[in-house]
């Protein structure tokens, strides 16, 4: 979208952009593969986003192609002296306020917590990350379980939580599996406070996962898509998605791959005829405070830190509604030394 956008209204030096696709086939040889080939055909991989995208780490770092990614989302990419993400998360810093948040809205149900996750890439290091930082406020996990991919029946997880007294659920993982989740939990009439992270922020998982995913939680450091009117990137990245793929479903992680395209530019127009791999690195590296002209909390994209600043939010009757003050709350950083 935002490649489209560029090239019907602006120029690089009188160069327009080329997209190339790479696809890192949901595995870590898939991703170093897609790596391989960016290497070799492409000037700067750009708004990439791989929940196994520690396959390629190496590979570009070798290579020494800038990798301004959406988000990073395993240590090995992270450590990466060329990967960076617009979503600047570091797996070992938690942002406290959504879960101090969460305590001051639910009683003691931070006290009965379950954490359940799917065991597969990125997912494994973050949810250990987040489990630490939330115990060192206090939260107190009494059943924890993680899921395969192939995991079909969610009800024995239910019954165990039920059994447990737990009160607070959160799930670390994709969407689609959280919906099979909230599934089997309304089956059984379970209804603890359920939290999910960004990936939840998705027209898809209130769609396909109907009545069962209403009352989620999730927190996000991006605008809303329900509160376009007051944000003009926002209008302008849902405007190309359109015109782009019509059909395409706008998301946590296009936001911030708009915003990794919209940054490349902003530095290849800035190093002009100055512009190549190096040059661009060290203009990346030194990015601080990035914000996609306020489509996103400000990012500090070159140290590679969390941001301290999101929303929460619930879906309430199938829409999103904002629980937390606008545009966004900022509290401390744990650092849980996971991942590092």
């Amino acid at each position: 979208a935002y490649v489209a956008y560029f090239d019907a209204t602006s120029s690089i030096c009188g160069r327009k952009l080329r997209e190339v696709n790479l696809d890192s086939t949901t595995s870590s040889p898939g991703d170093q593969q897609a790596a391989t080939s960016a290497c070799s055909e492409a000037f700067a991989m750009v708004g990439s986003m791989s929940a196994y995208d520690d396959g390629g780490a190496q590979t570009v770092a070798q290579c020494g192609i800038p990798d301004l990614r959406a988000i990073t989302v395993n240590p090995a990419r992270t450590r990466s002296a060329v990967s960076f993400g617009t979503d600047s998360v570091s797996v070992p810093q938690i942002p406290a306020a959504p879960f101090e948040y969460y305590k001051s809205v639910g009683g003691d149900a931070y006290q009965h917590a379950a954490m359940l996750y799917l065991n597969a890439g990125a997912v494994i290091p973050n949810e250990a990350s987040f489990q630490k930082a939330e115990e060192s406020l206090g939260f107190e996990f009494v059943y924890t379980a993680s899921l395969d991919v192939a995991t079909f029946n969610y009800a024995p997880y239910v019954a165990r939580m039920k059994d447990a007294g737990v009160k607070y659920v959160q799930w670390a993982g994709a969407y689609q599996y959280a919906v099979r989740l909230k599934q089997a939990m309304a089956q059984q009439g379970f209804s603890p406070m359920f939290v999910m992270d960004s990936v939840a922020y998705d027209p898809a998982f209130v769609s396909s996962g109907g009545g069962a995913v209403d009352g989620t939680y999730a927190f996000v450091d991006t605008d809303l898509f329900e509160e376009q009117s007051r944000s003009p990137e926002m209008q302008l990245y849902l405007q190309w998605l359109r015109r782009v793929a019509p059909s395409a479903t706008p998301s946590f992680f296009g936001i911030f791959a708009w915003g990794a395209a919209k940054l490349f530019v902003q530095h290849a127009l800035e190093l002009g005829g100055r512009l190549n791999r190096q040059t661009l690195l060290a203009a990346i590296g030194a990015t601080s405070g990035y914000s996609a002209n306020g489509l996103f909390a400000p990012q500090s994209v070159g140290a590679k830190q969390t941001s301290p600043c999101a929303s929460v939010i619930q879906l309430v009757g199938g829409h999103w509604v904002r629980k937390t003050p606008y545009p966004y709350t900022c509290g401390a950083i744990i650092d849980t030394g996971v991942g590092s």
